[in-house]
């Protein structure tokens, strides 16, 4: 990472990390020595002693219109499937779980929890996303349609417009795919279900209770099909032991490759958008993967 790159990257995280303790003051939660668990598309903060871990939207937050509604819906999502004994690291129960916005920053309070370093096999990722989606079955909460396949895209394109980061005619060519990906949605998938929209065995952490879902900033209703091909796609060679593995939990069949396509595509199109932000915001770490999939995207 450049030296520019670095202090960027440094100071959006200070700012985060001080709005977090403030936020920690505010609801008079203990936080004598707050720790860092993670500074990448969000900055994760420990309040220790508090059993209370703070998500600060930093990075996550440039390319979308509304960062609150992202953390409210998955507050939303992952408290109901907590009250349910569903599988996700709930939200916080020693303070409000907000979102709350403090010092221009929007912060999530979680349960701290004690994780295994172990990962998951491909069947445990397709065996805990169908326990996610039985356990989100019937949440009230006002989700939105697709979120991730339309706004994150839509947002995205939109902050790499108004930043000038992208050449008109590359946000010209990517808006016009993302409609063209869009209308294939009519006629595809199942009914929508409350999907988790980032749903990959780096999003699975282990405890003492078994497999658990975190970052559920991405959830929204949906066809199953949008996880099913995210999941896939991460899964790699292991897609149809992924596959097989949710299919044995919920009792349905293993999807097709064709019936996961146009939401294969979509998601493809949401990580050159996403990489194409993070290009404009730190350039040593992302410009060149971000110039690969734009030109894959593009068919240049």
């Amino acid at each position: 990472m450049h030296a520019s790159d670095q202090g960027r990257v440094e100071e959006l995280n200070r700012r985060g990390l001080a709005a977090a303790v403030a936020l920690a003051a505010r609801l008079d939660l203990p936080a004598a020595d707050p720790a860092v668990l993670s500074a990448r598309g969000n900055l994760l903060v420990h309040f220790a002693p508090a059993p209370v871990v703070a998500r600060v939207a930093t990075l996550t937050a440039w390319s979308r219109r509304d960062p609150f509604a992202w953390l409210a819906r998955e507050v939303a999502v992952a408290g109901y499937v907590a009250g349910r004994d569903g599988p996700v690291v709930p939200p916080s129960r020693a303070a409000d779980p907000g979102p709350h916005v403090q010092d221009g920053f929007v912060i999530s309070l979680w349960q701290h929890t004690a994780v295994s370093p172990r990962r998951p096999s491909p069947a445990e990722v397709g065996a805990a996303l169908a326990s996610l989606h039985r356990a989100a079955a019937g949440c009230p909460a006002d989700l939105g349609d697709l979120a991730p396949a339309r706004e994150q895209i839509s947002d995205g394109l939109d902050a790499l417009e108004r930043e000038s980061a992208l050449a008109p005619a590359a946000v010209d060519a990517l808006r016009s795919r993302h409609q063209q990906l869009l209308a294939r949605l009519d006629d595809c998938g199942g009914p929508a279900i409350v999907v988790h929209g980032d749903a990959h065995a780096g999003n699975l952490v282990a405890g003492p209770a078994g497999w658990r879902w975190i970052d559920l900033e991405e959830c929204s209703r949906g066809p199953a099909e949008w996880d099913l091909a995210t999941m896939a796609d991460h899964a790699g060679e292991d897609a149809a032991a992924a596959l097989r593995g949710y299919a044995d939990r919920s009792g349905g069949p293993v999807p097709a490759p064709g019936d996961l396509a146009p939401f294969h595509d979509l998601r493809m199109l949401e990580a050159v958008v996403w990489t194409s932000c993070m290009a404009h915001l730190y350039p040593a770490r992302y410009r060149d993967q971000a110039r690969e999939r734009l030109a894959t995207m593009l068919g240049k």
